[in-house]
C-alpha cells in the first residue's frame, strides 16, 4: 500500500497483520491489571457527576419538558432522546473507569543477569538512573545489552530514543514495546498511553481510549441538546409574559444555559477537536508533543490513512457504542516506512530475531 503524508511524499507501508488479533480475544490481555484506583476516589468522582447531572436533569425535566413544552408527542420525544444520550454517556464513562489498564506483558521482561549489566552501566544520580548523562561508550554499551535483552525475551520493537537507543524503563524492569510510556503519576508502563487524565483520575490507554471518547462525544451532544431544547422555553417565557411567577425557572434557565454553553465548548469541545486531529495522524497526547522515533527511519510513523486510523481506535461495526472491538494488541502497530531500503532493512533485523524465536511467541512489525 502507498499512501501519501500532508506534504505528498510517498511512503511505504508496512502492515503488521500477522499481529491482528481476533476482536474475540483482544479484551483477554495477558499483563492488564484492575485499575489501581482506590475505589473511594472513584465513587466520589461519580457522585460529582451524579450530582450535576441530576441538577440539569431537574432543571430539563421539570421546567422544559413539563411546563413550556405543550405537545406530549414532543415532550415524550424530547425525553427519549435526553435519556439515550444520558444513558450512553454514563455507560461510557464506567466502562473508561472500569476497563482494565493495558499494562506491559512479562514477556518484555529480562532476566537479572541482563539488566544489572545494563545498570552498571547507565550513570546513577538522586536515587534514579540518568540515561541523559551517558557518555557515548556507555550508549554503545546500552544498546548492545538491549538488543541481547529482545533476544532473550524474543520480541522487537520499532521504536528508539533521540540518540537511537532501544527504550527501556528502569522503574518497572523492562523493555518498553512501541508506544508504551511510564506513567509518573500512577508510577507504571501502560501500552500505547495516551494520558493520565485528572477527570478520572486514572490513565487513558489502548484498553480504554475508545470509551474515553465516548463518554466526551455523547456529554458534548447531550450538554447541546440541552441548549438547543431549551431555548423554546426561553422564547415562551417572553410570550407568556408571567414575569414574576416564571422569575425562578428562567434563572433556572440561565444559569445552566450559561453553565452548559461554557462546559459544552470547554473543554469537551475543544477535547473533542484535538482528540480528532490525534486520530487523523494516528498519534497519542504524548506523541503530539515528543513524536516517536523509530529505528532505521527518523521520518517514519504510524500514519496510515484517516481510515484506517480510525478503524484501529474504533474497530469495525459498533463505532458508537461502548463494547469492546479493538482488532490491535497494543503492542504491535502499522508503520510507514519512507523507503524501501530502510524498510527490507528492518525487515532483516527481525528475520534474525525471529530465527532465534520461532515459537508462537516471537512478535515481529
Amino acid at each position: 500500500m502507498v499512501l501519501k503524508n500532508l506534504r505528498g511524499s510517498e511512503r511505504i507501508s508496512w502492515k503488521a497483520s500477522e499481529h491482528r488479533m481476533d476482536p474475540n480475544k483482544v479484551s483477554q490481555y495477558p499483563s492488564c491489571h484492575p485499575t489501581d484506583i482506590p475505589m473511594d476516589d472513584v465513587s466520589d468522582f461519580l457522585q460529582k457527576i451524579s450530582d450535576e447531572n441530576n441538577f440539569r436533569l431537574y432543571v430539563y425535566i421539570k421546567v422544559t419538558i413539563g411546563y413550556y413544552v405543550q405537545s406530549h408527542v414532543q415532550a415524550t420525544i424530547y425525553l427519549i432522546i435526553s435519556s439515550f444520550l444520558f444513558v450512553m454517556s454514563m455507560w461510557s464513562l464506567a466502562k473508561t473507569l472500569f476497563t482494565k489498564v493495558g499494562r506491559v506483558p512479562e514477556k518484555y521482561r529480562p532476566s537479572k543477569e541482563l539488566e544489572d549489566r545494563l545498570k552498571a552501566v547507565t550513570p546513577y544520580e538522586n536515587n534514579r538512573y540518568v540515561v541523559e548523562k551517558s557518555t557515548p561508550v556507555q550508549l554503545k554499551q546500552q544498546n548492545i545489552i538491549l538488543e541481547e535483552m529482545c533476544t532473550f525475551c524474543k520480541v522487537v520493537v520499532a521504536e528508539c530514543d533521540q540518540v537511537g537507543r532501544l527504550k527501556y524503563c528502569y522503574e518497572c524492569g523492562h523493555i518498553k514495546p512501541d508506544r508504551t510510556r511510564h506513567c509518573s503519576s500512577c508510577g507504571k508502563c501502560c501500552i500505547k498511553y495516551d494520558h493520565h487524565c485528572p477527570w478520572i483520575n486514572m490513565c487513558v490507554t489502548h484498553a480504554n481510549y475508545k470509551y474515553f471518547l465516548l463518554y466526551i462525544i455523547y456529554t458534548s451532544i447531550l450538554v447541546y441538546w440541552y441548549l438547543l431544547t431549551s431555548l423554546e422555553g426561553a422564547v415562551r417565557y417572553f410570550i407568556i409574559q408571567k414575569w414574576k411567577e416564571d422569575l425562578w425557572k428562567i434563572l433556572y434557565y440561565l444559569f445552566s444555559f450559561i453553565a452548559g454553553g461554557v462546559f459544552g465548548y470547554y473543554p469537551l469541545g475543544e477535547l473533542i477537536i484535538f482528540h480528532y486531529q490525534l486520530i487523523s495522524l494516528n498519534e497519542t497526547t504524548v506523541e503530539q508533543t515528543k513524536p516517536a522515533v523509530l529505528r532505521f527511519d527518523n521520518a517514519a510513523d504510524y500514519n496510515m490513512g484517516k481510515w484506517n486510523n480510525f478503524r484501529a481506535v474504533f474497530g469495525w461495526g459498533v463505532w458508537m457504542w461502548p463494547i469492546e472491538s479493538n482488532e490491535q494488541d497494543g503492542l504491535h502497530f502499522d508503520i510507514r516506512y519512507v523507503s524501501t531500503q530502510q524498510r527490507n532493512r528492518f525487515v532483516r533485523i527481525e528475520e534474525e530475531q525471529s530465527s532465534s524465536a520461532p515459537s508462537a511467541d516471537s512478535s515481529t512489525h
